[in-house]
């Protein structure tokens, strides 16, 4: 039997996602999916357990959830879980409320998740990033982080540091760096780019990680992170990637860093986010047991102090192990 990366008994998570999820006509094909592979990757569990799990009511959970832990990150995943409804089930997102209430675990995120179901797509993503704007500090590249030049000047040392790592050798941090950029036809960050040394810090995670900006490739490296170092900042990080490449909410913007968007993520399939791509659940459960190995928050090192050395070496250092589904 799988441990798994909370340290609880597997039925308990198990139990009480299933509740949330079978609420208000659900589960839907993507929270069965979701709920199926975390169950396969975390906890050791095949569909069919999982399935004949009993569900568990918040009292009940409460009781054997007890760690602060564990009940955060049985929030994190109801919210997730909630997002795979599209749209967001009214009936779901009251449980998440009354199962977080039970936990005694609150936070912004649950009010924005609230908000999906009264407020347009406008006034949903000013509050998210009004929340969220107080963590980009944690999240920018460190190497440029003083604050003592101002943030002009912060970003023009970025750029020009970035304009270096064309000197990199094959197969180097810094070479990976400017691939990820080519292969995926993105454009490389300016001093006129909302939030450059966000995007440094955040573009280096995913080449350390080895996962790619797509829908599901963006949700999972958020649960990487998590697994990580599951502080406030990397989980409204995550709950950002939710928001966009699962719910639909907002899109990233050229003149700022988040844009209300409120639409189909995939026009001409339906109602339906990145998790319900084939293969996304499991990029997603497994990218919590990745994370959970990994020794450091690989968007919070000195990415600029370690571009010449091989990314094979960079990924030993903090082990990162190997991708084991084929990333989306």
């Amino acid at each position: 039997m799988v441990k798994g990366v909370f340290g609880v008994r597997r039925s308990a998570f198990v139990a009480g996602l299933l509740a949330l999820i079978s609420t208000g006509g659900g589960p839907t094909e993507a929270q069965q999916a979701v709920l199926g592979a975390l169950g396969r990757h975390l906890w050791g569990m095949t569909d069919d357990e999982v399935a004949r799990t009993r569900p568990m009511t918040a009292a009940e959970l409460s009781e054997q959830l007890v760690e602060g832990h564990d009940r955060r990150r049985f929030v994190q995943l109801a919210i997730v879980l909630a997002a795979c409804c599209h749209p967001v089930s009214e009936a779901q997102s009251e449980a998440v409320a009354q199962y977080s209430d039970a936990l005694g675990i609150g936070g912004p995120e649950l009010t924005v998740l609230a908000e999906l179901q009264t407020e347009q797509a406008e006034e949903v993503t000013a509050d998210f990033v009004r929340f969220y704007d107080d963590y980009i500090p944690q999240l920018s590249e460190p190497s440029v982080r003083r604050g003592d030049g101002g943030a002009q000047a912060e970003a023009e040392a970025l750029v020009a540091r970035v304009d270096e790592l064309a000197e990199c050798p094959e197969g180097s941090l810094g070479h990976a760096f400017l691939e990820f950029y080519r292969r995926n036809r993105l454009r490389l960050p300016t001093v006129q780019s909302p939030q450059p040394a966000y995007y440094v810090s955040h573009d280096m995670g995913h080449v350390i990680a080895g996962y790619e900006p797509t829908g599901p490739g963006e949700i999972a490296f958020g649960a990487f992170k998590v697994a990580v170092r599951d502080d406030d900042a990397n989980w409204m990080a995550f709950m950002a990637n939710v928001l966009i490449h699962e719910v639909g909410l907002m899109k990233h913007g050229t003149s700022s860093q988040f844009v209300p968007y409120g639409g189909e993520i995939y026009p001409g399939h339906g109602s339906q986010g990145a998790l319900r791509l084939p293969g996304a659940a499991d990029l997603l459960a497994e990218a919590f047991v990745r994370g959970g190995a990994c020794t450091s928050d690989v968007t919070q090192i000195d990415h600029l102090a370690l571009v010449h050395l091989p990314l094979d070496e960079v990924r030993r250092r903090f082990n990162v192990t190997p991708l084991a589904t084929p990333a989306s």
